[in-house]
């Protein structure tokens, strides 16, 4: 049974990329006051991460976060870095888009079994 998708994975795969970015940044910023026990208005989104106070731990942490509710994996070395909320909100956005593209892209398997139909189909037809 798979699991199922987090309320705001579905609404991300909504949007357009432009609102796909502003809800990102909205969404970072909420996680990492909430885990850094601050204000959102606190928050600089062009700010390095680094200058808040992130440490491993928290990194960590933010990286579960996001697993669990994007299905997105981001190192946590990059909540340490000079990433930033903007950037970081840029990164997971481009992941979102390579795993839509990706998945409505048929795998070689499907596309093989898709023309042995096709070949059965035209087979039968042929015999009739």
């Amino acid at each position: 049974m798979l699991a199922p998708v987090h309320e705001i994975l579905a609404k991300l795969g909504a949007m357009n990329l432009s609102d796909r970015q502003a809800a990102l940044i909205s969404y970072l910023q909420e996680q990492i006051a909430q885990t850094l026990g601050i204000n959102t208005w606190q928050l600089d989104i062009q700010q390095p991460l680094n200058y808040m106070g992130i440490d491993s731990l928290i990194a960590v942490k933010l990286r579960n976060r996001l697993r669990t509710d994007l299905k997105v994996d981001i190192a946590a070395v990059k909540f340490m870095e000079d990433s930033s909320i903007t950037g970081l909100a840029t990164q997971i956005s481009e992941q979102l888009t390579a795993m839509t593209s990706v998945s409505q892209i048929p795998n070689w398997d499907e596309q093989e079994l898709a023309q042995t139909n096709l070949s059965q189909q035209e087979w039968l037809e042929g015999e009739l």
